[in-house]
């Protein structure tokens, strides 16, 4: 029984940690950010953050759209069943700083 309960709590302590917000693992696969994205918009004060300051924090982003305001979009991996993507849209305001962000499923 020991064995067992040992077992499970070393296991969900690998998938928590799996979960994480890691700088390396966002650049390097991008296909791995839908299991950072909480932990990253939980664990990091986005909000307020220049342009800069994000693309130093997560890189370049797949898109930038400038209507009807600055907008980066993060490609996260494929949603629910693979047919959609799910994307992290960030928004700026005039000022350059950030104001909202938004996961979705496009």
């Amino acid at each position: 029984m020991k064995k067992i309960f040992l077992s499970l709590l070393v296991l969900l302590i690998m998938c928590s940690c799996s979960n994480q917000f890691n700088k390396e693992t966002w650049l390097k696969k991008p296909e791995n950010r839908n299991s950072m994205v909480y932990s990253l918009i939980n664990e990091h004060e986005l909000q307020g953050k220049t342009e800069p300051e994000i693309i130093d924090l997560l890189g370049e982003p797949e898109q930038r759209l400038d209507e009807p305001s600055l907008q980066y979009v993060y490609y996260l991996g494929r949603a629910g069943l693979g047919v959609d993507d799910r994307l992290l849209r960030l928004h700026f305001n005039v000022n350059g700083e950030l104001e909202s962000h938004l996961v979705t499923n496009d």
